[in-house]
């Protein structure tokens, strides 16, 4: 257990336990939000599954530090691919192309979750919307710190996490994009966050399956994985009615 000095001569000493300042403030106007979802709007669904074809590569093990080894273990499965039974691909992002055209959803998105457990990011891959609030925590009795990217900003946010069962909130970008995350001092530690300037998005269960509650009319289906091709699938949804989109690789795809 850290002694409560230790942790003030390291958060003294180490950038990584000094937050970063905010980004300045915009110049230009706050993009206008979407329309309120329609008395009149029908809606559907689409649904499916991310499955990977073959023999999966078995998960890289990354050494731990000594320091971490009582907590973490020696070694730290790497979580770039994260596939289950009959090769459903977990942590998928999958969101409609033409989502910021449509009405909001009828539920919005839910809050999006980081965890740091056992000297990983859970879950490794999250959606969520843009200018949206981040909550983190820290389930390890360990110091980390998370740090962000956006764009060419690569201290978005810069926060440490001393003790165990604390969290933080810090918001997102407010440009759509992709935001990755690390920890100085675990360097194995990596994850990543897609944002959306809408709320039409889903990431694939444990066993690849998603579900996208959306209006009425043809829709472009994106489906994005860090180590797999980007897919496209484009589907008409009438109203009630249920339209399966499923995606598939074979490990040949793999980046």
């Amino acid at each position: 257990m850290l002694r409560p000095s230790f942790i003030l001569v390291l958060c003294a000493l180490a950038p990584a336990c000094k937050e970063s300042a905010p980004p300045p403030p915009a110049t230009t106007a706050a993009p206008a939000a979407p329309p309120a979802p329609a008395a009149h709007t029908k809606w559907g669904v689409i649904e499916g599954r991310i499955q990977l074809s073959g023999t999966p590569p078995t998960p890289a093990r990354q050494p731990t530090i000594g320091t971490v080894v009582s907590v973490c273990g020696e070694e730290t499965e790497e979580r770039s691919l994260v596939v289950g039974a009959e090769g459903g691909v977990a942590h998928a992002v999958v969101s409609l192309k033409d989502g910021k055209a449509l009405p909001a959803p009828v539920r919005p998105a839910p809050e999006p979750v980081l965890d740091q457990k056992q000297c990983v990011y859970d879950p490794p891959v999250l959606a969520a919307k843009t200018g949206s609030t981040l909550v983190i925590r820290n389930s390890d009795p360990l110091v980390h710190n998370v740090r962000a990217a956006s764009g060419t900003n690569r201290a978005f946010f810069n926060v440490a996490m001393p003790l165990e069962g604390m969290s933080v909130r810090r918001q997102l970008p407010a440009e759509p994009g992709e935001v990755p995350i690390h920890c100085d001092i675990h360097p194995w530690m990596r994850a990543r966050v897609r944002t959306f300037d809408h709320g039409y998005f889903a990431t694939s269960g444990a066993d690849g399956r998603f579900r996208l509650e959306v209006p009425e009319g043809t829709h472009t289906v994106v489906v994005w994985h860090e180590r797999l091709p980007e897919q496209l699938h484009t589907v008409t949804v009438r109203t009630g009615e249920t339209v399966q989109v499923d995606a598939r690789w074979a490990t040949t795809d793999l980046k």
